[in-house]
């Protein structure tokens, strides 16, 4: 950007247009989810088949699209309180109108996130990890995921979010439950922001209300019924490996987890 207009950048797209910034934004995410899969593919022991891209045997779409929406919803709730109480703020996502510029915003924060996350952690480093057994696999890959949002108050979301998500890869084999659930998520934080942007204010606050405190208390009272009634545990279908320590505490987990908890740290208390 800065070649073809001096001093342009992502921050500052002075001589583009917001269609093609948004462009930009989408081919960079593209390029910085799928590089990294590709590359484990190439050096390490992960194959094709260890993303399980498959379609499930079997799931309850309703039960865990609840219980996920009332868990991410719960996340967005403490990261509020944590942002209210340190006084930090996260910058602001702003959307256009309409048209062209919408729609590859739309693409940038709803599909590519779902699909692509999906695949690097619920698919790529999950698969890699899963030989350890399943509690290495969901809690390893979901640490970095949520550091990798360098936001303390999103990284709440991201970690609860990222852990079910998880555990869901583990119980169906497949991460197409998983990408489904992130991708509705996604679509109701982007409605919010476009409603925040141009709806009445009474009728946004109504709204996120709703959504901040029904499905976290719907996704309660479903699962106080799949326990006591149905006997559902969440360790149904997953399996045993090496001790979880040795994972967490392998060099280049360690300085992964350092680097970019780090960053948050920097993102957190350096101000813009």
């Amino acid at each position: 950007m800065g070649l073809r207009v001096e001093g342009a950048t992502l921050e500052n797209p002075v001589g583009f247009s917001a269609a093609g910034v948004n462009g930009i934004r989408l081919m960079i995410g593209v390029l910085a989810l799928m590089g990294p899969i590709v590359w484990l593919l190439k050096v390490t022991r992960l194959n094709v088949e260890d993303l399980r891209i498959a379609r499930p045997p079997q799931w309850s779409p309703f039960f865990c699209s609840i219980l996920f929406l009332g868990i991410a919803n719960a996340g967005n709730v403490v990261g509020a309180l944590i942002t209210r109480l340190t006084g930090t703020q996260s910058a602001p996502t702003t959307l256009p109108d309409g048209g062209m510029e919408l729609v590859l915003a739309f693409c940038t924060l709803c599909i590519l996130p779902a699909v692509g996350e999906e695949l690097l952690f619920r698919g790529a480093l999950q698969g890699l990890m899963h030989p350890c057994g399943s509690v290495a696999a969901i809690f390893g890959p979901a640490l970095l995921f949520a550091l990798l949002h360098m936001d303390l108050a999103q990284g709440i979301t991201a970690l609860a979010g990222g852990i079910f998500l998880g555990w869901l890869a583990e119980r169906t084999g497949s991460i197409l439950p998983g990408m489904m659930l992130h991708f509705s998520n996604n679509c109701i934080a982007f409605l919010i922001l476009y409603l925040q942007a141009y709806a009445p204010g009474m009728a946004v606050t109504g709204i996120e209300l709703f959504v901040l405190l029904a499905f976290p208390l719907a996704a309660i009272w479903l699962l106080w019924r799949a326990v006591t009634q149905q006997g559902f545990r969440f360790s149904d279908g997953m399996h045993p490996g090496v001790d979880i320590s040795a994972v967490f505490s392998s060099p280049a987990y360690t300085l992964a987890v350092l680097i970019l908890l780090g960053a948050t740290i920097w993102q957190s208390v350096v101000p813009a």
